[in-house]
């Protein structure tokens, strides 16, 4: 039995009817009817959907949010009242599409400062229109709210099973969450210039989302194609190394030929170490994890020992690959583990030093996890983003009235060994900070 999982992908393009000025606007009944929607379709797709959150306190805040509902409400109005009834199931790939077309044109007023989060929750200006603030300045303060203070509220919008895994997400999302929680008339912004540590204050008047795309066009150096590659590597032949890039777990076929490639490059070379950096890797494709995997492992592996689905006749209806109404639980017997390339295959026999870190999500965690459980070599860095069970596997609902689209997680997950009684991340052989896993790895790699 094979078992795949995929990485939610947060870039579906979301078409929604409109009036002229580009809003939705619904009566307080369609409001109602597409809550009883949603709430439907996840109780008929999710596993188990109240594993988190009670279900008394979940039916209690639907009815709080039906009774505080205006007579009209737009499509974004809605997201910001469902998103937070969605998040407390606790499951990372059970949410709602942010409604970028209900809420943006290009003459959507907005802060006129592109900001960026750092690893250390600080967030820096990347530019601002005009210039007004230096890049690099560090936002203490806007409109009297500190960022600490957003970070606390737009958890509570986020869905996710850690907080380190919503954290990740705001970091990503900071700009989409600052407009629909924080857009204002004028931004009071209390900030402090790179290499100074007095505040500065100044009041900036909103601009249109067109003028701010040029500034970042002016102010911002294409990216080269190059840098956004999946998987990489180089080889660093006086340290008789090679380090693998692997930032996304796309297209098997591509990582089949890429895997081939690599390893008898290495051979050629006689590269005894190798490390394989997925620090910043949000997953996948868990069939790209299972092919790499068999070039280092020395024993037959899988990366998900047992899984749990519910099929109703609704969620059949939402499926493209159907499956037969009825509950299924699965588990991987030793004969379905994957097998390992041999040595004319290229098998790999040297070192391996895995780079993880709490940005270490989906597949890659279970990459992770596998990699750490069948000893295919040590682990450096923080504990993984993405934990040992899970949900994953959506199906896509789209609400009758806004035309909101939630993914709802199918199965239920459990990786190799996994125990339910106690959930974590993979863990490091050796925890260090993850701007320090390389040259902890390094430092291994030549004692």
């Amino acid at each position: 039995m094979k078992l795949r999982i995929y990485t939610l992908a947060l870039l579906l393009i979301v078409v929604l009817k409109v009036n002229s000025q580009g809003n939705v606007m619904l009566c307080k009944e369609q409001a109602v009817s597409d809550i009883d929607s949603l709430v439907f379709a996840v109780s008929e797709i999710h596993p188990n959907m109240f594993a988190v959150c009670k279900q008394d306190e979940f039916m209690k805040m639907v009815s709080e949010i039906k009774q505080t509902l205006p007579d009209s409400i737009s499509v974004w109005e809605m997201y910001v009242k469902l998103q937070p009834l969605i998040a407390r199931i606790g499951d990372g790939h059970t949410s709602l599409f942010f409604p970028f077309n209900d809420v943006l044109n290009e003459n959507t007023p907005r802060i006129p400062v592109n900001m960026a989060v750092t690893n250390d929750n600080k967030v820096k200006v990347v530019f601002s229109v005009g210039n007004k603030i230096s890049a690099g300045s560090e936002i203490v303060r806007i409109n009297h709210v500190a960022i600490e203070d957003m970070f606390k509220k737009m958890l509570y919008y986020q869905s996710g099973e850690t907080e380190v895994y919503k954290m990740n997400k705001i970091h990503e999302n900071f700009s989409q969450f600052f407009l629909i929680l924080y857009s204002s008339d004028l931004y009071d912004i209390e900030y402090i210039e790179p290499g100074k540590t007095k505040v500065s204050r100044i009041v900036l008047k909103p601009c249109s989302s067109k003028e701010l795309v040029e500034w970042k066009k002016k102010t911002q150096p294409t990216v080269s194609k190059l840098n956004g590659e999946p998987y990489s590597f180089k080889l660093v032949p006086e340290k008789n190394m090679a380090i693998m890039d692997f930032k996304s777990f796309v297209n098997p076929n591509n990582m089949e030929m890429f895997a081939d490639s690599m390893f008898t490059t290495l051979r050629q070379n006689n590269i005894k170490n190798l490390i394989i950096d997925v620090r910043e890797n949000g997953g996948g494709d868990s069939r790209v994890g299972d092919i790499l995997l068999s070039y280092i492992s020395d024993k037959p592996f899988c990366q998900f020992q047992k899984y749990l689905a519910r099929v109703t006749p609704f969620t059949q209806e939402l499926m493209r690959n159907k499956m037969d109404i009825g509950w299924y639980y699965g588990e991987i017997g030793i004969e379905d583990f994957v097998q390992p390339k041999d040595h004319d295959e290229e098998h790999y026999r040297g070192n391996i030093i895995l780079l993880i870190s709490n940005h270490t999500f989906s597949s890659a965690s279970s990459f992770s996890w596998t990699f750490k459980e069948f000893g295919m070599g040590k682990v450096v860095g923080e504990e993984t983003g993405g934990v040992n069970v899970s949900f994953g596997d959506v199906i896509y609902y789209e609400m009758p009235n806004s035309g909101l689209i939630a993914s709802v997680s199918l199965k239920k997950f459990w990786q190799y060994n996994a125990d339910e009684n106690h959930i974590h991340g993979t863990i490091p052989d050796y925890c260090v900070p993850r701007e320090n896993a390389l040259s902890k790895a390094l430092e291994l790699c030549n004692p």
